[in-house]
């Protein structure tokens, strides 16, 4: 199988950029054929960027990034120990075994008899994770003597980047970005919006 890089020569889909920059990524798709809900967001999905005039952009490129890596389900993840003491139906931080950039891993637990984990809901996948790490579910207050209920990561998806994830270039008038976008998070007046056609 070969792979075939970005031909910004020929456009099949073009729209315009009005309402599309945002500092906040919110993963919703911008383009109406990828997104049938009829409630738009920024999200490019490795889209180029024409730019008509001369100025600043800032971008997140398409696939950032490393630090956005989260867990989204319970399959990301096997029960190492089940823990006890602790309380069912609120929502828990976690503690990471190789902390890094990032935020930490929310869940919501279900608990058994002596507060044992018997099932774990990701309410927010955090962020900046790398499989093989080990979350300890974190509760302050529970007995002396309880046992940490453990979680291996053994899968990582790519989750929302962050507008300081974006990278600057100072186009041309009449150019495409050298490379393929996510997300647009900033334009530098006098340079505006409408200056820029999104291409596919």
């Amino acid at each position: 199988m070969s792979k075939f890089p970005i031909d910004t020569g020929i456009a099949g889909k073009a729209m315009a950029a009005t309402g599309i920059v945002s500092l906040t990524p919110n993963g919703i798709p911008a383009w109406p054929f990828e997104n049938q809900t009829g409630t738009y967001g920024n999200l490019l999905n490795s889209s180029v960027i024409w730019c008509g005039a001369t100025g600043i952009i800032n971008v997140i490129p398409a696939g950032t990034s490393k630090a956005s890596l989260e867990v989204k389900t319970n399959a990301d993840f096997t029960i190492l120990t089940a823990g006890t003491g602790y309380t069912g139906n609120i929502v828990l931080g976690t503690l990471d075994s190789n902390p890094r950039s990032g935020t930490l891993v929310q869940v919501r637990l279900t608990v058994g008899a002596g507060g044992v984990v018997t099932a774990v809901e990701v309410t927010d996948g955090g962020s900046g994770l790398q499989v093989g790490d080990v979350l300890t579910v974190d509760e302050a207050g529970r007995a002396a003597g309880s046992l940490d209920c453990t979680l291996k990561i053994t899968k990582v998806q790519r989750g929302i980047p962050t507008s300081d994830e974006s990278v600057e270039f100072k186009v041309v008038a009449g150019q495409f970005l050298p490379l393929a976008v996510d997300y647009i998070t900033n334009v530098t007046a006098p340079f505006v919006e409408a200056d820029l056609v999104i291409c596919k």
